[in-house]
């Protein structure tokens, strides 16, 4: 009897001692577990700012194509050659009517550098070159041209373009203006270039052995008589 009474003093002492102790511990978890729970979400919006700090990169990375225009390629003008050395053909006078307001020059021809300023100067005289009576001033890839129908012409291309636009059409034209030209002069300088000139500031680069005067003389008329005998038959 004193067994069996122990026993049960020990399973009521059980019952009401570590029972409610496990399930308060039980409930303690679950709070804890309810507690923590709710707090992780609360994590993933304190990460969302992070992600907007990467387009902020993105006006950095535009900014560079405005570096471009800078980096194009410098064009430096045309500048004499180091050489000068050349083979020039042109006439040093021309006979016309002493009368005449209008002479072709005849056909002149230049050779050695690879590109050539041509500079022509008149005083009360017109120059025409390439098409007769049109103005051509040009400025094209292998072509320039200013001053046509003026006092003073200037001329760059290729040198074999040169002679070619020099010698079109007859051949330059030199018109007076209201007045004879017998006794006018027609000066051209050559100067060889590194490439196609686009203006007349290298003319006064022209050495002087590469330049050239063309004058323009009355052509000599005379009336002679010759005085003899006649014999008459009958």
């Amino acid at each position: 009897m004193a067994v069996r009474f122990i026993v049960l003093s020990l399973s009521a002492f059980f019952l009401s001692q570590v029972i409610p102790t496990l399930a308060e511990e039980q409930d303690r978890a679950t709070e804890l577990t309810e507690e923590i729970a709710p707090s992780q979400p609360s994590e993933s919006p304190s990460a969302a700012p992070e992600t907007s700090t990467a387009p902020s990169s993105a006006p950095s990375a535009s900014a560079t194509p405005s570096a471009s225009p800078s980096s194009s390629p410098t064009v430096y003008p045309a500048k004499p050659s180091q050489s000068q050395g050349m083979v020039i053909q042109v006439p040093s006078e021309i006979s016309v009517d002493p009368r005449a307001q209008i002479v072709r020059i005849p056909r002149i021809s230049v050779s050695g550098p690879e590109y050539m300023l041509v500079c022509i100067n008149t005083v009360n005289t017109v120059v025409d070159v390439l098409t007769i009576g049109a103005s051509d001033n040009v400025n094209a890839t292998n072509l320039f041209i200013s001053g046509d129908l003026s006092s003073t012409v200037t001329i760059s291309a290729p040198t074999s373009l040169v002679n070619t636009v020099f010698n079109a059409s007859g051949g330059a034209k030199i018109s007076a203006l209201g007045r004879a030209l017998a006794g006018q002069q027609v000066l051209v300088g050559f100067l060889a270039i590194d490439k196609q000139a686009e203006d007349a500031k290298l003319c006064p680069k022209i050495l002087s052995e590469n330049r050239r005067v063309i004058t323009i003389s009355a052509l000599g008329v005379g009336i002679g008589m010759k005085k003899g005998e006649v014999t008459l038959k009958r």
